[in-house]
Formats: C-alpha cells, structure tokens, sequence
C-alpha cells in the first residue's frame, strides 16, 4: 500500500535518516540516544518544543520504578545515566523508598531540569531534532514503512528513513501504518486521564504528624516507619477529610477516594496527582480538548481541599500546572507477542527479555477508587520481551515505551517510565542492529541485542 504524500512545500522541508523515531518522550530520548551512541544518523520528531513527554509536559512524577519491592535494581543503562546526571545537578534525589508501599523505589525529579538534561543527552548522541510537528501520514511498500510526513509550522515535512520506531505512546505511526490495534479490552475503557500540578510552601512534618496518628486512613502499604526518615514523600489517602469534603459538595465533579501526592525534589513542594477525568477517549480530539478543561476546572476546588483540611498545607500556594494531561492509555498495538496479566503476575522470564518492569497491574477506573492487583510474581520482576516491540505486518518498525505489544490489564504495569525508559533503549539499540543486517527488525540476533544492552548497562 502507497499512501501518497502532498507536493509543493514538502520537497523544500525534505530530511532522511537511517533511524526516525516518532515521539520525544523518555521512551523515544532513549531509543535516540541508544542508536545515535552506536553511530547512526537519527532524527526525532516531537510535537512539543522539548523533551520528556508525561514526565516534562504531563509532570509525570516520581518516575517509577528502578527497583523491585525487595530492592533489587532491575533498570539502569541510559535511564539511570539521566538519573544521575540529574542527582549531580542537584535536580533529583535518585532512588528513595516508596512510602506509599506500591514499589521499590521512586525517583523524583524536577520536569523542567529533566527537559535541559533529556537535551543535552540527545545533542551529546548526534541526534537531529524536529520540534512543533506531528506525524499525520506514512508511505509504505509492501511490508516497509518508506517515509512519514510531519505536520510543521509551515507545511509538511518528508522524512526518510531505513528503520523507525513509535515512541509516540499513543502508537500514531503504526496506526498509520496499519498495525492492528485495540482501545482498552472487551467492556473495558482506556484508563482515565490526570493533570498534575505542583503547590509549594507545604509543611511536610505536619503532614507525617497527622499520618501518623490516623494510619487507617492510608493505603493499606504504607511504610509509616520509613516517613520520618525517607528524603521524599509518597501519600495515598486522608479519606476521612476527603468524605467530609464531599457531603459539604466541596469535591463535586471528582470521582476520586482519596488524596494522592508527593513530595519534590525542592523542600515544601509537592506533585499532586488527584484529577481525574473519566469517560473520555483520548485519541478524539474534542475529548480530548473537554479532558484538558475539566482537569484544569478540578485544580481549583483540589488546592481549596487542600489548604482547608490537609495539615500542613494551610499556606500552601500554586506552583505550576502541566502543560498536558496525563493520558495512561490509548491505542494498544498488536505484536508479534502480547504481553499477558499472568505474565505479570507470574513474574515470568523470556529467552528474549529487553527489559524488565516490578510495577503492580495499576488500573485507575473510570469510577471511583482505585485498584491495584497482586504484586508482580516470581523475583519480584518480569521481563518483557523483544517480540512485544515487533508490530504485526510491518518489517522495518519498532514499537516502544507504551507503545508496546500488551493487554489492557499488563499494560497497567508495563507503562510505568522507568520501564517505558529501558524498551526505548532497546528499541533504539535494535534500530542501529538491525541496520547492520538486512534493515528488517525480525533479523536481529536477540543475543546480540542482550549482549549489546548489557554492555551498554542495561539490567538483564
């Protein structure tokens, strides 16, 4: 199939390269860096004017999880590379506990120190940028993607390539390209949508101090003993306060149980995470649109909630709302493998395993409250396999982050940043491999790929 491209200003906004990665989020940094560092020429393309996805624009954060709930590290290679060029910075405290109980670690960052850092990275790598565009149609012959073009500021633009990979996290280009894809599974819709944003002036020792004396008002994992000492904060619950708010009709509109936020990288800041906008599809725009309204209607009554029953927050002020909201689930891509719940739950291990993942199956529902399934199995880890980053009828593209090959429920996992992170490395890696044979992804000698990750620092 031949999905023709315009003429006219495309010729003069002509690029080509051996790798084109659809999306600039961590996954799609990470897979720039990987086959740029191997000596191919690469160009990402990204519809914001910088770096990051849901942890710069959405202000995704703590990222999670580097490590296993019994505290084995299980991501490292270029997503610990940033980590700790942030933590030198002084822009990230590394890897702290997980108060909240759901993981092994959280990594707390500052999202606008995080974009600088994801740049400096790309350029150090030789990778060409092209900001404020969108993929809007792909040329293919037979089983290949030949070029994609790219909504610009002045038209399209064309872009060859001999490899591409969707980090787009909403699969846009291999949608376009005709991979099989499903949204959310049987009855079940795409998890709703959240806006972050960040108050500042919190006394955290009040906020500890009322935890500690009304635990049951916490989620059930709380490490109460952790919170005096830990560097950063993690706290899902004052549902007491937040019932209370409700039968006064302060919290209308809020289909939520509870508080959830967490405390920065800088002292009295804190990421809330306690919007929420349910019925709504991400991939239709005027849903979209009506989404990023309705979080942003929601900051008002939550920081009024806050300041007027959560301790320590009385004098708490609005440092920053994101830039999007954080969408955790589109398009789910059909692979050569689709990652399953059981093998979540299982703890499962694959011959061609690329990277690992110890999140819970995470689903936040279209209702209220939120449910969390048995914790991963096995190790306390599972893997996720090369083939999960192999779309169905196309040869030369790799899927990667969330874009990959799982089911509504392991992708309630699997889409955890960290994670999403070390699949960009693989993917990019794969990219630059696959270059080296036939340029068809399937080609790729998975034990060359194992070998070249781990040398590269990657945790197998």
């Amino acid at each position: 199939m031949i999905v023709r491209l315009k003429e006219g200003k495309l010729e003069r906004f002509k690029a080509e390269s051996e790798v084109v990665i659809v999306g600039g989020g961590t996954a799609g940094v990470s897979a720039a860096i990987a086959a740029g560092r191997l000596g191919k020429s690469v160009i990402l393309i990204e519809r914001y004017p910088f770096l990051g996805g849901t942890a710069t624009a959405a202000m995704v954060g703590p990222t999670a999880t580097f490590h296993t709930k019994k505290g084995r590290q299980i991501v490292g290679g270029i997503p610990n590379e940033i980590v700790e060029s942030l933590v030198q910075n002084g822009d990230s405290l590394g890897h702290v506990p997980d108060t909240i109980g759901v993981a092994g670690s959280v990594t707390p960052i500052d999202p606008d120190a995080m974009k600088l850092m994801l740049l400096q990275f790309a350029k150090s790598a030789g990778v060409k940028m092209l900001f404020h565009a969108l993929v809007n149609e792909v040329e293919t012959k037979h089983d290949r993607v030949v070029a994609i073009q790219a909504i610009s500021k002045d038209g399209p633009v064309r872009i060859e390539g001999k490899i591409f990979v969707d980090a787009s996290g909403d699969g846009d280009l291999a949608a376009l390209a005709n991979v099989p894809y499903t949204v959310g599974e049987g009855k079940a819709l795409p998890q709703p949508m959240t806006l972050i944003f960040k108050v500042a002036n919190v006394k955290l020792d009040e906020v500890i101090k009322y935890m500690l004396e009304n635990r049951n008002e916490f989620w059930h994992g709380t490490t109460f003993d952790k919170l005096k000492t830990a560097p950063a904060i993690g706290v899902s619950g004052f549902t007491t306060l937040w019932k209370e708010a409700q039968a006064r009709g302060e919290l209308n509109g809020i289909p939520r149980d509870r508080a959830l936020f967490f405390s920065g990288v800088r002292p009295g800041e804190v990421t809330v995470n306690t919007t929420r906008v349910i019925q709504k599809n991400a991939l239709n725009p005027w849903e979209l649109s009506e989404a990023e309204q309705e979080g942003r209607a929601q900051v008002g009554p939550l920081l009024r909630f806050f300041r007027k029953y959560i301790p320590g927050f009385k004098d708490c002020y609005l440092a920053q709302v994101a830039t999007q909201i954080g969408v955790r689930e589109t398009r789910l891509m059909q692979g050569e493998y689709r990652l399953s719940a059981q093998d979540v739950i299982d703890g499962r291990k694959f011959d061609d395993g690329i990277a690992q993942c110890a999140w819970p199956i995470d689903i936040h529902h279209q209702g209220e409250g939120l449910t969390l399934s048995t914790d991963v199995g096995g190790d306390g880890a599972y893997d996720i396999p090369y083939r999960c980053l192999l779309p169905d009828g196309i040869s030369n593209l790799l899927l990667s982050g969330r874009n990959i090959s799982v089911s509504h429920e392991a992708f309630a996992s699997s889409r955890i940043q960290a994670t999403s992170m070390a699949v960009g490395q693989a993917s990019g890696t794969a990219a630059a491999l696959s270059l080296n044979r036939s340029g068809a992804v399937r080609e790729v000698a998975v034990s060359v790929l194992r070998d070249t990750l781990v040398k590269n620092g990657a945790l197998l």
